[in-house]
């Protein structure tokens, strides 16, 4: 005898906004992979986002690999979690590795892992057991290639492996899906002499192209959330101890094409004493885009190679990602 699903959700965590989805056996859920816009990056969730145009990020695969070949560090690693819906969900996160590495000027390679652990959902009927539950989840492993073009420009070129698991559904309907998709993005930063030797950078990144996700029974492939984000940034050191770094991020979601929208995100970082940081940023979402418009602030401190971060969403009461947080760990060397 077939299962009924009476109650089945998929929350995916985003820095940029969260989406929850309610499902029944006949429809794949459309928010599976979605935590895949996630920038991962504590430091841009408290800059409204602004992420692409920004280096010495351990994060950076998620946002624009290109940017860290020309970062002061020649590495770092990061380590970050970003619990969901907290006033909706416990247990519900998304954590995250990150990494890069600048085998000399001219070459360099990323590294990223995400995981999202979904909402507990229960499973009920004829063949059931009563109470039955299970915790969907979303994996993607990434690994980018960076390369010096020219002078201060860079280009990278990132692969990903993405899995979703909805099989604990019951196997009548659902099952694990594997996908494959690509990153292209570009780098390039200059200096202004004349204004406190300040240094300004564009970004480019065009992410989650590829295959689509398969987890339906019948089969029902479900287009990778594909989008588009171009940056800028203007780093303005004011003193040998003051500095202050401004950045802005327009994004297109491309894919599907039923969910195309548009995003944009300001933020500004304060850094005082080479030591502390406080940051501030408004990130704005049309009505098709997952997590809307909201506020974000945040603050991080650096002793040595290590820094901590962390932010916070300031978002309406009806908005999905109110009272949303996230901490970071980083080394540098």
């Amino acid at each position: 005898m077939s299962k009924k699903i009476l109650l089945g959700a998929i929350c995916t965590v985003l820095f940029c906004g969260t989406s929850a989805t309610v499902f029944a056996q006949d429809n794949a859920p459309s928010g599976a992979a979605s935590s895949l816009l996630n920038s991962a990056d504590p430091r841009a969730a408290g800059m409204g986002m602004a992420t692409t145009a920004v280096n010495d990020n351990p994060f950076g695969i998620f946002g624009n690999a290109a940017s860290n070949l020309l970062s002061e560090k020649r590495m770092g690693f990061g380590y970050s979690y970003n619990p969901v819906m907290p006033d909706y969900n416990k247990g519900v996160a998304t954590h995250a590795v990150g990494g890069y590495f600048s085998l000399d000027e001219n070459n360099g390679f990323s590294l990223g892992f995400r995981y999202f652990n979904g909402p507990k959902s229960i499973i009920a009927g004829d063949d059931a057991v009563a109470g039955d539950s299970f915790r969907p989840n979303d994996m993607a492993v990434s690994i980018g290639y960076t390369r010096r073009i020219v002078d201060n420009f860079t280009m990278s070129l990132t692969a990903r492996y993405i899995r979703s698991d909805y099989t604990k559904f019951g196997s009548d309907y659902y099952k694990a899906g594997n996908a494959f998709t690509f990153d292209l993005g570009f780098y390039y930063e200059n200096t202004i002499e004349s204004f406190y030797g300040s240094t300004w950078a564009v970004g480019l990144n065009v992410s989650n192209v590829g295959t689509k996700l398969d987890i339906s029974v019948p089969s029902n492939p479900i287009a990778m959330p594909a989008y588009a984000k171009l940056g800028g940034s203007i780093d303005m050191p004011f003193s040998e101890n003051h500095k202050l770094l401004a950045a802005l991020d327009l994004g297109y979601t491309f894919m599907p094409s039923t969910d195309a929208s548009f995003t944009a995100g300001l933020g500004l970082e304060y850094n005082f004493l080479k030591h502390g940081f406080l940051r501030a940023g408004y990130h704005y979402g049309d009505e098709k885009s997952i997590g809307g418009s909201y506020a974000t602030v945040g603050l991080g401190a650096a002793v040595g190679p290590v820094r901590v971060d962390a932010s916070y969403w300031i978002a309406g009461k009806e908005s999905p990602v109110k009272n949303t947080w996230a901490v970071g760990l980083s080394l540098f060397f």
